[in-house]
């Protein structure tokens, strides 16, 4: 055996949830030892396996505008010849 298990409460402060998230976890996929029938243990091995294999990238990059138009049901509008004729009105006396 490579190291000590671990309880569910030192697993659980090891991934830094609860240890009804941790039950969760295990139905969605959380390596876990069960000793007897109320006897759960984990591997260290396992829960850093677990970890690495959730780590993602940030997906959310900046988008940029490719136009100022659009398409609606009456047809293109290019918003910002509205703006420009917005802003250069004269206000009103």
């Amino acid at each position: 055996m490579a190291g000590a298990l671990l309880t569910p409460d030192e697993a659980a402060d090891m991934l830094r949830v609860s240890t009804k998230t941790l039950q969760r976890l295990r139905g969605r996929g959380l390596p876990y030892v069960m000793i007897t029938n109320q006897t759960i243990r984990y591997r260290p091995d396992d829960l850093e396996n677990f970890i690495e294999g959730r780590i993602q990238q940030c997906r959310t990059a900046r988008k940029t505008r490719a136009s100022g138009t659009t398409t609606s049901k009456s047809g293109v509008v290019d918003f910002t010849a509205v703006a420009e004729r917005t802003i250069t009105r004269k206000p009103k006396r």
